[in-house]
């Protein structure tokens, strides 16, 4: 198993969750503030940021069930 592989994806995950958390709590001022417009493209970044971290889920999950495969 490449532990250097894994290490890096969970940096990224780490980091898609982190701009998700960011992104989380200007959706929520946003739409304190009324302002509609700045509120959807902030949930359209946060639907991108999301299936980046998807992404990176599918990738880390295809390593652990080839490693389960050879044992």
């Amino acid at each position: 198993m490449d532990f250097k592989q894994l290490e890096q994806l969970g940096e990224e995950l780490r980091g898609c969750g982190h701009k998700r958390r960011e992104l989380v709590e200007k959706i929520y001022q946003e739409v304190q503030d009324g302002d509609s417009l700045s509120s959807r493209e902030l949930y359209e970044e946060l639907s991108n940021v999301s299936n980046q971290a998807i992404g990176i889920m599918e990738r880390q999950k295809q390593i652990f069930d080839e490693e389960l495969g050879r044992m």
